[in-house]
């Protein structure tokens, strides 16, 4: 079931009382079964809470933070003794005992941890995109409070009623829309495919949702464009030192070709202060030389500012960043495409073994930084 925006942007506009704004569960099943969607939080917590108690287990409503207090909930799931944090709203990416630990999943290791109001889940590894940290409280929560926070949710400045988002969880990956592209995440790597317009009937093909409530959806909150008109692939990795220390151990010719050693014989030339041409060729053996082959010709350009090396092979641009993000480092290996390959949506072998490709570049990396 998608976690989207668009149907409580559809809702928002057709209902003008505040009260009656929130698709209670009547509602949110009704229209799961009539046009394919699913809902945010609030109204996907109340929804699971009414099917998962319908069907006999104990469940208890949670209120929670991920920006500020009471912006989130969830539910509390008992089975066989043991209390379950069962994030349908967020939603986090597997069940997660209600006690301190980690739990592997496909796409990120959780780790829960008590706090003085509940606990505290923080995501580990995956790709570090969009929230990372939130916290469930363990307070009681009467049926009152509950609906007064969710109505507060329906206020004209809130995200999910100026942007139409769009996740949905698949095995050992996750397809999300916004800003006018598709993405497919995976536990190291972000595919970014931008959509044309008009993008209802793509959308509604990857996620099951009725074409016209995107359609109205869009017409509410906008459209835009995506960032540019090619796909990119992106794979994540946290860096064993600092930011600085990672850049500038690649970000000069001698620094390239160390990075490359054992893979390929690079000889450089200055192109400029912070450029130079990069010429690959296949390394030789002591008992062995390496064979005839036409090097491989890249432009390579460092920029300081964004700790960013910019390669250009032939039609080919990569890059090789670095970037702080909520307090840890990470070194990120891109690949621009050349046009918008919608054919990566569906083709995940393809979409691998480039992002393996790329992780392979990273591994590297790091092993360079020791």
């Amino acid at each position: 079931m998608p976690f989207e925006s668009a149907s409580k942007i559809v809702r928002d506009h057709r209902v003008s009382d505040r009260q009656n704004k929130p698709r209670r569960p009547d509602v949110f099943w009704r229209e799961r079964l009539e046009s394919g969607t699913g809902g945010t939080c609030f109204a996907r917590v109340a929804a699971f809470d009414a099917l998962i108690s319908g069907l006999g287990f104990a469940t208890r409503r949670l209120l929670g933070r991920v920006l500020a207090d009471y912006d989130h909930a969830g539910l509390l799931v008992s089975v066989g003794g043991e209390d379950f944090l069962c994030d349908v709203g967020f939603p986090l990416p597997g069940l997660l005992p209600a006690r301190e630990g980690r739990t592997e999943t496909a796409l990120a290791t959780a780790a829960v941890s008590p706090t003085p109001r509940g606990w505290s889940v923080e995501l580990e590894g995956g790709v570090p995109e969009g929230p990372r940290s939130l916290e469930l409280f363990d307070a009681e929560v009467c049926e009152e409070e509950f609906a007064a926070r969710w109505e507060r949710t329906f206020r004209p400045e809130s995200k999910f009623l100026r942007e139409v988002v769009l996740r949905r969880s698949l095995e050992n990956r996750v397809v999300s829309f916004a800003g006018g592209e598709a993405r497919v995440d995976d536990l190291h790597s972000r595919t970014r495919i931008p959509l044309p317009a008009p993008r209802a009937a793509a959308v509604s093909e990857l996620f099951g949702v009725d074409a016209s409530v995107l359609e109205e959806s869009f017409a509410r909150a906008g459209d835009p464009e995506p960032e540019g008109p090619d796909a990119r692939i992106e794979v994540f990795l946290e860096a064993p030192v600092g930011a600085e220390a990672s850049f500038h151990a690649i970000a000069s010719p001698g620094g390239y070709a160390r990075l490359h050693e054992g893979v390929a014989g690079v000889a450089c030339e200055a192109t400029g202060p912070r450029s130079w041409k990069a010429l690959l060729s296949l390394p030789s053996e002591p008992d062995r030389p390496a064979p005839a082959a036409d090097p491989l010709e890249e432009r390579v350009s460092a920029d300081d500012a964004f700790r960013t090396l910019s390669v250009q092979r032939g039609t080919q641009r990569s890059s090789w960043d670095v970037e702080e993000r909520l307090g840890r480092v990470w070194l990120i290996r891109r690949l621009i495409l050349n046009g918008p390959r919608p054919d990566l949506l569906r083709n995940d072998s393809l979409r691998g073994r480039l992002a393996g490709t790329l992780a392979l570049d990273l591994l590297a990396w790091a092993r360079l930084l020791g």
